[in-house]
């Protein structure tokens, strides 16, 4: 076949940049726009001109190269127009608009190559032939055929003369048929053929001599290929062809050049790979900048954390108030008495006022705080949001705690600084404290009360016995010790009352102390939640980091592969 190693050089060529195009347009290289490339040059099928008269063995020669039937052959005029082979998926016909018949054949010769057979020389459109001369010239080679029988016929050297300079430089003469003639009879009309190009256009043109008819038959029937292949000379045909038109200067240099623009595009897209590294670069120290940031807002928080807190210490400081009335009342005399004969419980009420208090305080205060910290965060990420677009085009969308984790965010904010109460309660020993001087004050109360009772019982007797004075001063006795016990009742009161306060009061500082270690792992739990906002942003850098290193990998391939094909096309 024509041209078997420069295609297969020229479609590895092809079928490489084609790869390297790929890779540019995935890796955000732009596409040149200069015009026609080499490439697209390199990529067209070589284009052939068959000229001469009727009969002259054109659509022959033709098939000879396709190795098919495509031309219709015939003693008489078959082709009145100019027809224009090319390749196509199906079988097609199609009118131009400079009147030219445009057949498509889907046939492997025709991805290489383009055909162009034109009417005689000598038949009725010869004067089209002539008009498109200019046209047939831009082709890569002009294959002017000869019958062998009729070598000097005047409408084909005239159509010879026509053609200008740049047109010879890409015409070969074609002696056709020459299967009908001696070795020596093709030597002498190789001679006169000579001397008429002399004449004629004023140098020496190519000639070759061949039997397209021969060299079609052994294509078309294997069997008889060898003979009729060698008789038809079609072999060093072939050969002149390749070494004429595919070997040419032209083509090599359209080849070097396609090759140049290969590489020419591997370092763009290199050049953009490290556009891309550094840029990924960049957006990993803006990210860091950002987390940094909000770091900062975290450590912020913590340092003005005491002056947060002194709310905090406002609110306990209100409970302990609240458990002194509640205390007060539940030693009341009337509650004291009750508890006297039906057992005391006023110290485990009195913590269960107080943890419920506190609690419930510490709540109200934590939900209160955490929406002024999920304020600031949010006026934070309203600054962080447009500078991530701007930066690296990627939208971040709003932080997950400040949108669907809200309410989850608020509650274990709320429920880390709540544990600071069952902490201070486990350290006040509220029930513990006060168990001791209850206990005193039951029994000294309880003493008083059964002397009340032996007293009024003892008037209630002399009464029944009649000794009035006596009972009267037994009663004077009972009401005495009544005013003892109320004496009693509200010193005692009064004395763990104010112990109580004053000692939960003193405590405000372990109150503190635990609020600032729970309310530090609230504020660091609720900050880390919301620099998780960049997460997203994190993942999608990375996933553009991941998709470098095989687009890196597949430049390495293409650059050994372009080496290769360019070793391969070297002298």
């Amino acid at each position: 076949m024509v041209g078997e190693r420069y295609f297969g050089a020229r479609d590895r060529l092809i079928g490489c940049f084609a790869r390297i195009e790929e890779l540019a347009a995935t890796s955000g290289v732009e596409p040149h726009v200069d015009g026609e490339s080499a490439r697209d040059r390199l990529a067209r099928p070589i284009r052939v001109v068959v000229l001469g008269e009727v009969n002259a063995g054109k659509s022959t020669l033709l098939n000879a190269l396709v190795g098919s039937e495509l031309c219709e052959a015939a003693p008489l005029p078959t082709t009145q127009r100019t027809i224009c082979y090319h390749h196509a998926p199906k079988d097609s016909e199609e009118e131009s608009a400079d009147g030219w018949m445009k057949v498509g054949r889907p046939l492997p010769f025709l991805r290489r190559f383009e055909l162009i057979d034109t009417p005689g020389t000598n038949s009725g459109w010869r004067d089209s032939v002539f008009d498109a001369l200019p046209r047939f010239e831009e082709a890569d080679v002009l294959l002017v055929v000869f019958p062998s029988g009729n070598t000097w016929t005047a409408a084909t050297w005239d159509l010879v003369s026509s053609i200008s300079d740049r047109g010879l430089d890409r015409t070969v003469l074609v002696v056709q048929q020459a299967d009908r003639k001696s070795p020596e009879d093709l030597k002498v009309i190789d001679g006169h053929m000579r001397d008429l190009c002399l004449k004629k256009v004023g140098r020496e043109l190519p000639i070759v001599a061949v039997a397209a008819g021969l060299a079609l038959e052994a294509k078309l029937d294997p069997r008889n290929s060898r003979k009729s292949w060698s008789a038809s000379r079609f072999g060093s045909f072939e050969e002149f062809l390749t070494a004429t038109v595919c070997e040419s200067a032209e083509r090599r240099y359209l080849i070097d050049r396609t090759a140049q623009e290969a590489s020419g595009r591997l370092r763009d897209i290199e050049t953009a790979f490290d556009r891309q590294r550094r840029g990924m670069d960049d957006d990993g120290w803006f990210l860091a900048g950002l987390e940094r940031e909000a770091r900062q807002l975290r450590d912020l928080v913590l340092e003005n954390s005491p002056k947060t807190l002194a709310g905090a210490r406002g609110r306990y400081e209100n409970e302990v108030a609240r458990l002194g009335r509640r205390l007060g009342s539940l030693l009341g005399v009337g509650p004291t008495v009750w508890r006297l004969f039906f057992g005391d419980s006023a110290a485990a009420r009195a913590e269960g006022c107080l943890a419920d208090g506190l609690g419930e305080a510490i709540r109200d205060f934590a939900a209160a705080d955490v929406e002024r910290l999920l304020s600031e965060c949010g006026g934070h990420w309203g600054e962080v949001r447009p500078r991530v677009v701007e930066r690296m085009g990627l939208d971040p969308g709003l932080a997950d705690i400040l949108d669907e984790d809200r309410e989850t965010a608020k509650a274990g904010f709320v429920e880390n600084v709540s544990k600071a109460v069952t902490e201070v309660l486990g350290q006040l020993r509220v029930r513990a404290s006060l168990d001791a001087p209850l206990r005193s004050r039951n029994r000294r109360l309880k003493f008083v009360a059964v002397l009340i009772l032996l007293l009024l019982t003892a008037a209630g007797t002399c009464g029944a016995l009649g000794l009035d004075r006596w009972g009267l001063g037994l009663a004077m006795g009972a009401i005495g010790m009544g005013i003892v016990f109320l004496l009693v009742a509200w010193v005692t009161r009064m004395r763990i009352v104010g112990q109580t306060r004053s000692r939960l009061r003193d405590a405000v500082g372990r109150f503190e102390t635990a609020m600032r270690g729970d309310y530090g792992e609230a504020v660091r739990s609720l900050f880390d939640g919301y620099a998780n906002g960049l997460i997203g942003v994190r993942r999608q850098l990375a996933e553009r980091q991941a998709t470098l290193a095989p687009r890196q990998e597949q430049w390495d391939r293409l650059y050994l592969e372009l080496k290769s094909i360019e070793q391969d096309l070297g002298p």
